[in-house]
């Protein structure tokens, strides 16, 4: 979301806003009846909310008499989304949407397909107790599951951060046992947690050095690939002319980046670079925080 557009909007609108966006930006043209249909809602209201969103951001859609609807300003910038194409298709393949409105469901179904995910389940309860864990600045006692002890043992964590990654969310939290900052994984959690007081001054997340640190990670195409194959990875992310590709991950989530992005260890990205097409440039500075 635009940082200038008003943050005092609330989440429905922006909501609404979002889809405005998406549907206008992939299709082509905006009616009421998309709003309509996804939010059930009257055509009167529909109206106010295309309204609202023009007076948000002025110069983004125009209202087309040739077409029957809102079409993009040639100045068009994203503002409640992020302009990325699976924005669109994750729409599309929404169960919670049913709308004839949409062009590629005007057949019946949209000519998308996606693999199952098989992010782990996570019990609501204990996103709860920890999300009051990190309002209240309380510390947890969990019973863990790891390979270390598959069948659980009890820890007293201080919860700071949620995270999403490698398909699983993890709460980054302090461990008093170990007497470091560490990801737990929330599926792993046996029960809901309790909650047992005051964290320890040593868990307050401003004492988590290495969560506030970011490091960058310099991406290249794997130097085992033939040239014309480097060529087409770095035009696939979008790199630099110098084939290279910065990006900016805080410290303790580097290694989480490099599993998504099918980074190797050296012996892997040398042995099988069709299956391992990015290299890290840098690898010898961030050494410590990957395989």
């Amino acid at each position: 979301m635009d940082a200038n557009i008003d943050t005092a909007l609330t989440w429905e609108r922006v909501a609404q806003f979002h889809l405005i966006e998406v549907v206008a930006l992939w299709e082509g043209r905006l009616t009421t009846n998309h709003l309509k249909v996804a939010f059930a809602i009257g055509r009167s209201k529909a109206s106010e909310i295309i309204k609202s969103y023009q007076r948000a951001v002025p110069d983004n859609i125009r209202h087309c008499s040739q077409t029957r609807g809102y079409v993009l300003e040639p100045q068009f910038r994203p503002s409640f989304s992020h302009g990325e194409v699976h924005e669109y298709l994750n729409l599309l393949h929404s169960e919670s949407i049913h709308n004839n409105y949409f062009y590629a469901l005007q057949t019946g179904r949209a000519p998308i397909d996606r693999l199952p995910s098989l992010t782990r389940p996570v019990n609501p309860e204990i996103v709860r107790v920890i999300l009051q864990a990190v309002r209240e600045g309380q510390r947890i006692n969990v019973c863990y599951r790891s390979f270390a002890n598959p069948c659980g043992e009890e820890r007293l964590i201080a919860p700071h951060t949620l995270v999403f990654a490698d398909g699983r969310w993890h709460v980054r939290a302090f461990c008093e046992r170990d007497r470091v900052f560490k990801d737990f994984m929330l599926h792993r959690f046996v029960d809901v947690p309790d909650l047992e007081g005051e964290r320890l001054e040593l868990g307050k997340p401003s004492n988590d050095i290495e969560w506030f640190k970011e490091v960058e990670m310099v991406l290249t195409p794997n130097p085992a690939l033939q040239p014309e194959q480097q060529q087409l990875v770095a035009d696939d992310y979008a790199m630099e002319p110098d084939n290279t590709l910065r990006i900016w991950v805080r410290s303790p989530l580097v290694m989480y980046m490099a599993i998504a992005l099918k980074i190797g260890t050296p012996a892997q990205t040398r042995a099988n670079p069709k299956a391992h097409q990015l290299a890290l440039a840098n690898r010898h500075t961030l050494k410590d925080l990957i395989l």
